[in-house]
């Protein structure tokens, strides 16, 4: 019962940290939100008794992409007169629409399949042997071209950073 309550105390958490990264002004807020919702979600791990996801969990996401993105921000430049950028536009309305039509249909898809492994309440334990050959096996190339996605917009970053006026 403790742990059930555990739960959606951090999810709640989650949720308002999730939403302070997607509605607040300042970008360096947003990513400490980002920091807070990662290490919620570790922390869900650790309630699912997944302690290896939740290293990771709380080792890649919550620490190294989130100082990626971080880098990424202080190295490209922002308005010299330091007014603030327009946030919304003329896609607002589109984007509200596409929005509510994602969640909706995330939410119809959730409260329709049937999950499995939710007919007793005692967690299934996997041999970390499983997960690392399912891991480097299975999703090995997913891996590496995330890890080049993240290395390419690292270098253009820097050097978005170092161009010159003229440039």
């Amino acid at each position: 019962m403790a742990t059930e309550v555990l739960w959606w105390i951090f999810a709640a958490a989650i949720v308002g940290a999730s939403a302070g990264v997607v509605f607040s002004r300042s970008v360096l807020h947003s990513a400490i939100f980002l920091i807070g919702s990662m290490a919620g979600v570790g922390a869900m791990y650790v309630f699912l008794t997944v302690e290896f996801l939740a290293l990771v969990q709380f080792l890649i996401y919550g620490g190294a992409v989130t100082v990626l993105i971080l880098l990424a921000l202080m190295l490209t430049r922002s308005d010299p007169t330091g007014r603030p950028e327009p946030v919304n536009g003329p896609q607002l309305p589109l984007a509200l629409l596409m929005g509510i039509s994602l969640v909706t249909t995330l939410v119809a898809v959730a409260l329709d399949t049937a999950w499995p492994g939710n007919d007793s309440d005692t967690p299934t334990n996997i041999a970390i042997e499983t997960v690392s050959e399912r891991m480097f096996s299975g999703f090995g190339v997913p891996f590496v071209l995330s890890s080049a996605l993240l290395l390419v917009a690292l270098i253009g970053a820097i050097i978005l950073a170092r161009q010159e006026e003229g440039e």
